[in-house]
């Protein structure tokens, strides 16, 4: 029938949607039968006016969707419809073993990393949950105008400001401050802590297992020691009322320096904090009743911060809102708050401003500078979140290009399920369902994996400083399951509506499902991934190179045979007349703080007379220091140390001399200048050494040395090589007779130097591993494409060896499009890799060189790998003998 012939579309398309299944053929018939008469016998126009006609006494009620009873339908969701697509879904995994064990393997890889990220994060939410009115609580912070990163601490004063506020139910100010000794009897132990009042329970939900919450902070020189304190001080006795003797030694989290022991006297255990095994972002051995400090005030043992504006790296403080109360209110508190940092004497803090950050969004959160505990940026999480997601990415789109190819072969199956009347959406759900089935497998191999991931996680250096434990609990099952779901889902939407929606005549005639093109779907899937694979090789080359760069990088000093000794509040001298006796030392000296490690105290040096000054890198020693770490000097003579006191005498680097204005370093001998308050001279200069870490993206600053014997907190040892154990010996036997209560505490200079770099090399570990992952499921994909490949070709590769071709064109014949697909991927992947990681390389002062020998590297591995995967399957079948080929079909 001509268009312009046809019955109108409009009606058709109505009694289609509205006329029951089982009359629909015969309405539709009746109906074009009867217009098709009419058009011959009375013209177009007159017979599609008589077709609506028609067309409308036929809708009525008793043949609107009305199915006959005799003829019962199942639908298609129904168990039983379910049940038979998931068995025919399992039977299909035992029929094509080779595929189904690529698909479940590549899938759980992929998946026990990504379950691990969910583990880490499930951790860090884990944080501070046990409070009770955790989303009432917040965390003031300040925020440098100067800097992007936030600061935990601020100034003292802000939470007496923040008291006037009635919508603010609780402040709880913490002051850092309180490190040292705690004795009681005979028993000893390091204790450090805060100093807050009784609005500290009201604010957070701590428990107590011994005192009353209410008024155990009331009284001066009371404390709440935690359940493993009691038990390290107090046994099983009840420590309530019980008293310690407590000797400050300015120790916190941050650091194990301290300073000369300062008796702050008795204190009185008033609470004992529960054994829960609950996470909190705060850290603390101890809580001290703030009343304590006035008594400390008056005994000069403390610095009274209350009206201070300048010092803002001591107290963190925390407030409760009402109920009624919303953030916007605390927005406006705190900018009006901030405006009394104009008192500040520091133009750094003049321009800060106070801000808020929940309870809950701590951990994980943003970079927090002075933060009580470490944990891992927001940003971090992203960052291998993206990439454990690009491995989860590559395993699916290795299902899909695998099911795509496997589709020929069940093509007939498809045909006859279209021909006896199954809709689309039903093959859809029949191989969504088939590929949750694989997913569940999956799901069970990686949690076996995950066994093996948590536990090589977990002894990561820097999970010493992390504190992860990976817990399952209910939520992370839930979320484990929960994200097998919408990989079963993402896995197999494509393949199942590629699938279905093939003709039923192309089906039954067992034509190709894919598209008949050279270049198929499945061959950009295939490039995708070794795309993917070749990047993360690159990468972790490029990390490794640089990891290695950084140990055996030159700091302008000599760190062998160098072991530091924390002086643990001990006097320098006296250690040093002892250990100068211990065979195999050779050399001696003490510094404040171990440069290269990633603190640099600041100091200013002022011309007599005139208001310019310098800043620079100060780090107290002794004379001995620059010959123990083989700092040559340049010009002049050595400091001289005293023990009575500072020494009028300092040195300085060579970018010193440059930054003070001289162009000779030798013309800078002899000039005076004014070290706070004292008439300093420079006695010489030394050579440039790296003081910063290296990956802190700055060259090496002006450094003073200068001398004071009350600031040296290590003592550096250089030893002969050879007989390290027995000289590690004889120091710790020489310390317990200094020192018979603190264990000695020591560390190699080369081992220290590594540690500050360690974290890249656990970013190595990570992206190799990923980048091993990536290379394993793109890798899998290949064999399964190339199985899938020789089985289609074997009859070929049987003619054309009966024709005379030799096995080694059969391989390079079945091998091409592969060795093409590889050689496409390194096309794109180099040039990327090479930008990517120039991006971050180019934040690194100290930087390894990205040269054309690492992309020419990482494509050598990637095409050797390659061939270990293809090579072993086209030689099989080229080696075939050609009278078994030409009888497969």
């Amino acid at each position: 029938m001509k268009p312009h012939t046809e019955p109108p579309r409009l009606l058709d398309k109505l009694i289609n949607r509205l006329i029951a299944p089982h009359l629909r053929e015969e309405v539709l018939g009746d109906l074009h039968e009867r217009y098709a008469l009419r058009v011959r016998r009375l013209g177009v126009n007159k017979a599609r006016q008589r077709y609506w006609r028609d067309a409308l006494t036929y809708l009525r009620l008793s043949n609107i969707k009305r199915k006959p009873a005799e003829y019962p339908t199942i639908h298609s969701y129904s168990p039983t419809m379910l049940r038979n697509y998931f068995k025919i879904g399992f039977r299909n995994l035992i029929k094509y073993k080779a595929f189904s064990l690529i698909n479940i393997f590549g899938l759980a890889v992929a998946m026990s990393v990504c379950m691990l990220m969910i583990l880490m994060y499930a951790d860090q939410l884990s944080y501070d949950q046990f409070h009770k009115n955790k989303e009432r609580v917040y965390r003031i912070n300040s925020s440098p105008m100067s800097n992007s990163n936030l600061r935990a601490t601020i100034p003292f004063p802000v939470a007496d400001k923040l008291k006037a506020y009635p919508f603010i139910e609780e402040i709880a100010l913490l002051r850092r401050g309180f490190g040292g000794d705690a004795v009681h009897n005979l028993n000893y132990s390091e204790m450090r802590g805060f100093f807050t009042t009784s609005s500290f329970f009201k604010v957070f939900s701590y428990d107590l297992e011994a005192g009353n919450a209410a008024t155990a902070l009331e009284k001066p020189n009371s404390l709440v020691i935690t359940h493993k304190m009691a038990k390290k001080l107090f046994g099983k006795q009840d420590p309530i009322g019980k008293t310690i003797q407590f000797s400050q030694r300015g120790l916190d989290t941050w650091s194990e320096e301290s300073h000369s022991p300062v008796d702050w006297g008795l204190f009185t255990v008033t609470g004992v904090f529960a054994d829960h095994e609950y996470k909190s972002h705060l850290s603390f051995d101890a809580i001290v009743s703030a009343s304590t400090l006035e008594h400390l005030y008056k005994e000069k043992k403390i610095e009274d911060l209350v009206d201070d504006w300048t010092t803002d790296h001591q107290a963190y403080t925390y407030i409760l809102l009402s109920k009624t109360a919303d953030e916007n209110k605390l927005n406006d508190a705190l900018a009006q708050v901030s405006k009394n940092f104009k008192l500040s004497k520091y133009p750094a803090i003049q321009k800060s401003k106070l801000v808020f950050q929940s309870l809950t969004k701590i951990n994980p959160g943003p970079v927090v500078n002075n933060s009580p505990t470490n944990s891992l940026p927001l940003f971090v999480y992203y960052i291998l979140g993206g990439l454990v997601l690009v491995i989860m990415f590559a395993a699916c789109l290795n299902y899909t290009s695998l099911s795509i190819a496997r589709s020929i072969t069940r093509s007939g199956e498809i045909g006859l399920r279209k021909v006896i009347g199954a809709q689309s959406k039903d093959l859809v759900l029949q191989f969504l369902s088939e590929t949750s089935i694989t997913v569940l497998f999956s799901l069970v191999l990686a949690n076996f994996f995950l066994l093996f991931l948590k536990t090589a996680f977990l002894n990561l250096w820097i999970n010493k400083y992390l504190n992860f434990d990976l817990k399952y609990n209910l939520y992370v099952y839930l979320a484990f399951v929960g994200f097998s779901l919408i990989i079963s889902f993402i896995s197999g939407i494509f393949p199942a509506l590629r699938l279905s929606k093939a003709s039923p005549m192309a089906a039954m005639k067992k034509w190709s499902l894919g598209s008949a093109k050279k270049w198929s779907f499945r061959s950009v899937l295939t490039v995708s991934q070794f795309t993917i694979s070749l990047i993360f090789i690159i990468t972790s080359i490029v990390i490794y190179d640089q990891f290695k760069h950084y140990r055996q990088f030159d700091y302008g000093f000599n760190p062998k045979n160098i072991i530091n000794i924390n002086l643990q509040s001990n006097d320098f001298q006296l250690v040093k007349n002892r250990l100068k006796d211990v065979k195999g030392v050779k050399e001696l000296s003490g510094c404040a703080y171990l440069p290269a490690t990633g603190r640099n105290d600041n100091l200013e040096l002022k011309i007599p007379g005139k208001e310019k000054t310098f800043n620079a890198i100060s780090l107290t020693t002794d004379d001995n220091f620059i010959k123990t770490l083989d700092i040559k000097l340049l010009y002049g003579k050595n400091i001289k140390s005293t023990t009575t006191g500072k020494s009028d005498l300092i040195l300085v680097n060579e970018e010193a001399t440059r930054n003070f204005g001289f162009k000779n370093p030798s013309e800078i001998l002899g000039q005076t200048y004014e070290l706070n308050g004292q008439s300093v001279q420079v006695a010489g200069v030394f050579k440039d050494i790296t003081f910063y870490l290296l990956f802190a993206g700055r060259p090496t600053g002006p450094i003073v040395l200068h001398t004071n014997p009350e600031e040296l907190k290590y003592i550096t040892v250089k030893i002969e090589g050879g007989a390290t154990n027995a000289v590690l010996k004889e120091l710790t036997d020489s310390w317990k007779t200094i020192d018979p209560i603190h264990p000695i505490q020591y560390e190699f200079y080369e081992d220290t130097l590594s540690n500050t770099n360690q974290g890249i090399y656990d970013l190595a570990s990570v992206v190799s591993l990923l980048a091993f992952l990536a290379i394993t499921i793109a890798c899998l994909g290949l064999l399964g494409m190339a199985i899938y490949t020789t089985e289609r070709r074997t009859k070929e590769i049987g003619v054309r060896k009966v024709l005379g071709a030799s096995e080694w064109s059969l391989n390079y014949q079945l091998a091409k499009e592969f060795l093409i697909m590889i050689a496409i991927a390194v096309l794109i992947a180099a040039p990327s890799a090479y930008f990517a990681n120039n991006l971050w390389l180019n934040f690194m002062v100290v930087r390894a060189d990205l040269t054309i020998g690492t992309l020419v590297l990482g494509s050598l591995i990637l095409l050797i790998l390659g061939l270990l995967t293809i090579v072993p399957q086209t030689y099989k079948i080229a080696k075939r003998n050609p009278v078994e080929s030409l009888k497969t079909e």
